[in-house]
């Protein structure tokens, strides 16, 4: 089943950036876990495409006169996972590779989880 890009969209940028950015954590943990187990290639594969899209989507809400150094952190993330992404294959069957893939994912989500907190404490 072909996936509904569009639709994802729409969903995805009814929400708010703290859940956007959420979202887009969540997927590289699930990217992580798979990486980590060695299990499921072409379902962490889709991960990382879907993944690019919400960057894709949200680095253009951004206020880039106060966020620009985030947004360049998410340009950043987009570029790592397009390297990831031309290699999959190579780098999946290699655990010493795909176990780099996890500790830089991990960093990721630490990023991200404490942008989601600033978000949160901002807001209430």
């Amino acid at each position: 089943m072909a996936m509904n890009w569009d639709l994802l969209k729409q969903l995805y940028l009814k929400n708010n950036q703290a859940s956007q950015l959420y979202s887009l954590a969540l997927n590289l943990a699930r990217i992580q876990t798979l990486a980590q187990n060695g299990v499921d290639r072409a379902a962490a594969k889709h991960l990382v495409r879907e993944s690019q899209f919400f960057i894709e989507w949200t680095v253009p809400t951004l206020d880039l006169e106060v966020e620009i150094d985030f947004a360049t952190e998410l340009v950043d993330l987009q570029r790592l996972l397009s390297r990831w992404k031309l290699h999959w294959e190579e780098q999946w069957e290699d655990e010493s590779k795909r176990l780099a893939i996890v500790k830089d994912l991990q960093s990721w989500c630490d990023l991200l989880q404490h942008r989601c907190d600033l978000l949160t404490h901002a807001a209430s």
